[in-house]
């Protein structure tokens, strides 16, 4: 074998040792990210699996006085004169953990503004499904104070799949449930009108940079761990705490 034929030769080996080396990384990255994902999978199958086992926060009496502010996209439930402590509530409609929060922790958060204990501002972001999020979103600014927690719930109540999004029909329909039927206000539902100001005000929450998801609850100021916001009794726990004194 002639010189440059060895030479070939072991540029071909070297190529490939060099194509194995590729392909055996490219298999490493693979086997890692699939890892990974059964991890995640698992994690959030858990997470949603105890929180369907959780016994839900019930509240049977009457609510604290509902305004909503659809030029702000939010939504602020306190009896009159309080002002502190402020519990901020960040949903979006089609978010099923916040289902889950709605069954396990809605009550106490309703009982504590019922008692005069805190003032809380609901926040409905629009991010989980693109176009069905923001439907509900918009829809729910619609609704009057009186029958907005009827509506908010019922909601939460008939959420489909996530990647099933809801549509107009489905907010009216949500809308006659709960005994809505003033023409104005499925107007309103129909037109979207405002949908720029719930997209406004879910671009600006997370440019923040401190709420990255939902649900998330922000009390005087101070997220809240999981815990205390997917647990009534973490919850309870965290407001009687700052409702001391």
């Amino acid at each position: 074998m002639s010189k440059a034929s060895r030479q070939a030769a072991r540029d071909r080996l070297r190529e490939e040792r060099l194509r194995q080396e590729q392909q055996d990384k490219r298999r490493r990255v693979l086997l890692i990210g699939l890892v990974v994902a059964v991890v995640i999978a698992v994690v959030a199958g858990g997470v949603v699996y105890s929180l369907n086992r959780a016994e839900p926060s019930t509240y049977a009496g009457g609510l604290a006085p509902v305004t909503v502010d659809p030029a702000q996209a939010t939504v602020t439930m306190a009896k009159p004169g309080v002002s502190t402590p402020v519990l901020e509530v960040y949903e979006d409609f089609q978010c099923p953990i916040c289902k889950e929060f709605e069954h396990t922790s809605a009550g106490v958060i309703k009982e504590f503004a019922a008692q005069g204990k805190i003032k809380v501002v609901y926040h409905l972001l629009a991010f989980v499904n693109p176009e069905g999020s923001l439907r509900a979103a918009a829809a729910s600014m619609c609704v009057p104070g009186e029958s907005w927690m009827r509506f908010h719930d019922e909601v939460f109540a008939k959420q489909p799949d996530e990647r099933t999004a809801l549509t107009i029909a489905d907010m009216k329909g949500f809308a006659k449930n709960v005994g809505i039927t003033d023409s104005a206000v499925l107007s309103c539902m129909d037109s979207q009108q405002h949908a720029a100001a719930v997209r406004q005000h879910t671009d600006a929450t997370f440019g923040k940079g401190e709420v990255k998801g939902t649900p998330a609850l922000v009390l005087d100021g101070k997220q809240l761990s999981t815990g205390e916001t997917l647990s009534a009794d973490g919850l309870r726990h965290a407001l009687t705490t700052a409702t001391k004194g």
